[in-house]
């Protein structure tokens, strides 16, 4: 079960004890290690004392403290009229003033760094939302299960017993490419513990001696969505379009109890089969070795009734065509840039996987530096040897949706859209490198 623990304080950061006391039990109460607990101790002085600073004096600060199985986080609840933290981008580098000194913005970069992903919602008006999470040092995993004789016939079930959830997904990892693989993977601890949290669902398969023949999981996406990997088949190849038959079979009658409109993939593996799902359309791989073609998949798990989205003029031809490809009823509203922005400083979140070579960006906040800000992310990300560079933007959202334009100036190309990923549809671009 969660812990949770809520405080509620002025805007004063002659509180910032009391709050870095909680965080220091919670991280205790939760096994995390000295490092990862000072990281979130550090993380919560940081971002309180910062927003203790640009938060309307008038109103206070609530913060939340959430402990799971494999994490610990904190949200503040705060407003602010004129917010401005871009100092949180991957983009930023500290500098120094001009007696030598370290710049205000230390503090929130100190911030963004310690934390392990941190996001921020707009609740109307002046009031937010900012989150950030600290997670659990896991150990990697071991050396890949050593071979064993399969016996048929093969079974497929809902799973979350840790240790075979553990196994299975070392030999997902040691059989897969990395790109098809949850990241929690490398780690099956973890991966096991994030199943008991909820944030994983799984269907695992097994032969008639109840050894592990395959395995697939998925995870919420947005409040209509499940995003799936998968089916990971361990069974000899000739059962393999058995294996991942039944296991797909399983999933599908799992979450048709579910209330989510859809399912999708953005790394089904070969062995998907055949006849199962639909393709949205595909990404592209960026390898040392080279390019690969990566299809995307869905399928409908109730009438699709329609939903109303928001698209800047540059986006708006792909979306419509993207709609019609795939027979969706969307109502396709204008979102116009605003004429002026009094924000000086754009937000993106930043999502790094150095397995899959792969950094997912999600726009956070509007700002006038925005074309600099995204070319300063590509810059910072391509010198780190990422090699595939994706935006997310949710079409619910209209300052959003307004963004288009000013991403694809900055190389960065619509590729496909993923219905009800998130508030509403996401629209995925990615960085094209030769652009």
């Amino acid at each position: 079960m969660d812990t949770v623990l809520s405080l509620a304080t002025p805007p004063d950061s002659a509180f910032a004890r009391i709050l870095t006391t909680a965080a220091e039990a919670l991280a205790q109460s939760r096994g995390l290690g000295p490092r990862e607990s000072m990281r979130f101790q550090l993380a919560v002085e940081e971002f309180f004392t910062h927003l203790c600073q640009v938060t309307d004096a008038d109103s206070g600060i609530r913060a939340e403290f959430t402990a799971k199985s494999h994490q610990v986080c904190v949200s503040f609840r705060f407003q602010a009229s004129d917010l401005c933290l871009g100092a949180l981008n991957a983009s930023c580098a500290c500098t120094l003033d001009g007696d030598g000194e370290a710049s205000e913005d230390l503090g929130l970069i100190l911030a963004g760094r310690v934390a392990d992903r941190f996001r921020l919602i707009h609740e109307g008006g002046d009031s937010f939302m900012l989150y950030a999470e600290v997670d659990k040092a896991y150990p990697a995993a071991k050396a890949a299960p050593s071979a064993i004789t399969f016996k048929h016939p093969y079974h497929a079930a809902p799973e979350q017993d840790p240790d075979r959830l553990m196994h299975a997904a070392a030999w997902a990892a040691a059989r897969y490419p990395a790109w098809h693989c949850p990241a929690s993977f490398q780690t099956p601890s973890k991966f096991a513990d994030m199943v008991k949290a909820g944030q994983f669902s799984c269907v695992l398969a097994q032969d008639a001696a109840s050894h592990p023949a395959g395995l697939l999981c998925w995870a919420r996406s947005g409040e209509k969505g499940l995003s799936f990997s998968g089916p990971f088949v361990f069974a000899p190849q000739s059962d393999v379009p058995e294996v991942a038959r039944i296991l797909t079979d399983a999933f599908l009658a799992s979450v048709a109890r579910e209330k989510v409109e859809i399912v999708f993939s953005e790394r089904a593996t070969l062995d998907t089969p055949a006849g199962y799902f639909e393709a949205l359309g595909s990404l592209t791989r960026y390898a040392p070795e080279g390019e690969s073609d990566q299809p995307v998949l869905y399928r409908h798990l109730r009438e699709d009734l329609g939903e109303t989205v928001w698209a800047d003029p540059a986006l708006e031809e792909f979306l419509r065509a993207v709609y019609d490809r795939l027979a969706m009823c969307r109502d396709v509203l204008p979102a116009h840039p605003p004429g002026s922005l009094e924000r000086k400083r754009s937000l993106f979140s930043t999502t790094m996987d150095k397995e899959k070579s792969l950094a997912v960006l999600r726009p956070l906040l509007d700002g006038q530096d925005m074309a600099a800000n995204l070319a300063g992310h590509v810059r910072v990300l391509t010198e780190k040897g990422f090699l595939n560079l994706m935006l997310y933007m949710d079409l619910s959202h209209s300052w959003e949706a307004a963004l288009a334009g000013r991403i694809m100036a900055a190389g960065f190309k619509p590729r496909l859209v993923l219905p009800f990923a998130g508030r509403s549809d996401v629209a995925v671009f990615q960085y094209a490198p030769n652009c």
